[in-house]
């Protein structure tokens, strides 16, 4: 009896056999179906229609933008919709809703209106029309005490007319710049500009040029009285020296001196002429000291100068205090010379500086304090020492 033979199944199994199956054309159709559906959507009736109707378009065809083109090749099937959120509303809002509404129990409608008009603060009152009478008790009002008073003013008060209060600086009230300081000014504007810089500048230079030269004259006679005043103390000892002694001094009862007047010597006056020229020079010396320190100042003492002469023919208007001890910074002249003019915008150099000029009219006007530069100083002398850690490599 022959053995039984035993047949070897396949080795692979139902999911193998499944990853080679081809469906390249299931695939294809199912993305021209979709394409389909991109391009023309969904048809209820079918993919085949009967035309009963005919072209309606023309036989000419019609250009079309490409923009047109573009904009209006958009897909058919409708975009995904997402939830709509409701629309919070706070809990003041609503209750507010709901009282205008005439949904509230407690607020009445008609207030709730009439605030949301605004017309809360209105009155019945006749702004045109005539004033009422009063009564002259004042009725309830009158009886109950008030923190103030309601008293109607009679007349203005005299502060009125009088003129606003200025600080110590006087700004002028024109305050319009010079016509020669234009980029392309004319002759004549630009030739006053320069006098008038000339003059103010040439005043000030020889007010303080004759003020140094007063000081040098001043202190050389100073330094010179010592010389004199040494030399008159020698001839007044020769000439004690030359006058004889009296007799009589030889031999006196009394051992106190005599009293007797005794008169000033020629050299005793010239001296005390001399101490009283000397104190006379050192008081010049340091009334010219005082204008000197003064010079820097020399916008404010002439503003002094004229409020004095106001004073003596009207009262001087009340004024601020002076804000520091530093006066308005100096303000530099902003002149161009002939070889800096220019006829076009190309060419101009910018004279001045916004920002200081402006802080210069605050400073003016007293709306800004005028300081000066402060350099920080050291609050200690440094000290310097040598460190003995040499010491160890010797």
């Amino acid at each position: 009896m022959d053995a039984k033979t035993s047949t070897q199944s396949s080795r692979k199994g139902k999911k193998a056999w499944r990853k080679n199956i081809i469906v390249d054309d299931i695939n294809s159709a199912l993305e021209a179906k979709r394409e389909r559906q991109v391009l023309h959507g969904d048809s209820i009736e079918g993919d085949f229609v009967i035309d009963t109707e005919g072209s309606k378009d023309s036989k000419a065809p019609v250009s079309v933008l490409k923009t047109t083109e573009i904009l209006a090749n958009k897909s058919k099937v409708p975009a995904l919709v997402s939830r709509k959120s409701k629309q919070k509303v706070s809990k003041t809002r609503a209750n507010k809703l709901m009282v205008l509404a005439g949904r509230s129990l407690t607020d009445s409608k008609h207030t709730a209106r009439v605030e949301a008009d605004g017309l809360v603060k209105g009155s019945n009152v006749d702004l045109w029309g005539a004033e009422e009478a009063q009564d002259e008790a004042g009725g309830k009002a009158a009886q109950t005490p008030a923190t103030t008073s309601n008293t109607k003013a009679s007349r203005a008060p005299r502060t009125l007319k009088q003129d606003p209060l200025r600080l110590h600086t006087q700004v002028p009230d024109d305050d319009v710049v010079h016509a020669g300081k234009s980029y392309n000014p004319s002759l004549e504007s630009w030739k006053s500009l320069i006098d008038k810089e000339f003059v103010t500048e040439n005043d000030a230079q020889m007010k303080a040029q004759a003020l140094e030269q007063e000081r040098e004259r001043i202190q050389h006679l100073v330094d010179t009285l010592h010389d004199e005043e040494e030399d008159e103390i020698i001839e007044e000892a020769e000439e004690a020296e030359k006058e004889p002694e009296n007799e009589e001094e030889k031999y006196r009862l009394s051992v106190n001196a005599r009293t007797e007047v005794k008169r000033k010597t020629r050299t005793r006056r010239n001296r005390e002429a001399r101490h009283k020229q000397r104190m006379e020079l050192e008081g010049k010396l340091r009334d010219l000291k005082k204008q000197l320190r003064d010079l820097g100042n020399l916008s404010a003492i002439q503003n002094e100068v004229e409020e004095k002469a106001s004073m003596q023919k009207t009262a001087a208007p009340k004024k601020y205090k002076k804000h520091s001890k530093h006066e308005v910074s100096f303000k530099p002249i902003e002149v161009k010379l002939a070889d800096e003019l220019t006829n076009n915008l190309r060419g101009v150099r910018p004279e001045g500086n916004p920002f200081y000029e402006q802080m210069n009219k605050l400073q003016m006007s007293g709306k800004v304090e005028a300081r000066v530069p402060v350099r920080a100083k050291r609050r200690y002398r440094q000290k310097l020492t040598e460190k003995w850690s040499y010491k160890n490599f010797k």
